[in-house]
């Protein structure tokens, strides 16, 4: 595990470029709140914001001319939405300018054994996304599935045709750790990418995320303070 001593500038710069700030995906959060978070990610650079789908419009504008992508929550925090209702969400985000997409599985459909379903409802979102040409994340929820079940979860997300298996909504219990996301790698092989989310709590924890095989990374306030400590600049 790498240690605050051990982080060089590159790490964090590599880290950086591939953070989802997540810190207003709560259901508390303010547009004012919005507004700070969209602040941060341009600041930091980090590679997209998200916000609950009320917010997009707000995201977009705020990191207009920036690296930073506006992303799009769609189906948080169960999944056990329709699949009209998330087809909707996503036509609505990315109308309004979402750049980025991150659904939750129907978690219920799959503990049921309902894979068809599964699949089905991811296809139906990901043709929503595919004109628009932009990453699209299917959360499987790794706390509440065993390592079995992950591993038939990141096969149907993959075979449905998704770009990243990401790991929890940070809303259900359990978290992403090493030995899950080296399970997901396998699983999916080198070519797929996966966002671990749920229990990142600092730079330090990014990059052990990152060496284990994870290509996207969520994390929340703390990273900021710590950005800040650092007087980090991109």
């Amino acid at each position: 595990m790498l240690t605050a001593q051990s982080v060089k500038p590159e790490d964090i710069k590599r880290l950086v470029s591939v953070i989802d700030y997540s810190e207003v995906l709560t259901i508390m959060a303010t547009a004012k709140d919005v507004a700070a978070a969209a602040a941060d990610a341009v600041k930091y650079g980090f590679r997209a914001v998200v916000a609950h789908p009320q917010y997009v419009p707000q995201l977009v504008e705020a990191v207009k001319g920036s690296t930073t992508l506006p992303q799009l929550a769609v189906g948080f925090p169960s999944g056990g939405v329709t699949t009209k209702v998330k087809c909707a969400e996503a036509e609505e985000g990315l109308a309004s300018g979402a750049r980025d997409l991150d659904m939750v599985m129907n978690i219920g459909a799959f503990k049921g054994g309902d894979f068809k379903k599964v699949s089905e409802d991811i296809i139906a979102v990901r043709k929503i996304a595919d004109p628009h040409q932009i990453p699209f994340k299917v959360i499987i929820e790794v706390g509440v599935l065993t390592d079995e079940e992950i591993v038939s979860a990141a096969k149907l997300v993959k075979d449905a045709g998704a770009t990243f298996v990401k790991t929890c909504t940070g809303f259900a219990v359990g978290r992403a750790t090493l030995h899950i996301i080296k399970l997901i790698r396998e699983t999916i092989g080198p070519d797929m990418g996966i966002k671990a989310s749920g229990g990142v709590a600092s730079i330090e924890d990014g990059l052990s995320f990152l060496d284990a095989g994870a290509t996207v990374i969520a994390l929340r306030r703390p990273v900021v303070d710590q950005l800040q400590k650092l007087n980090w600049k991109k």
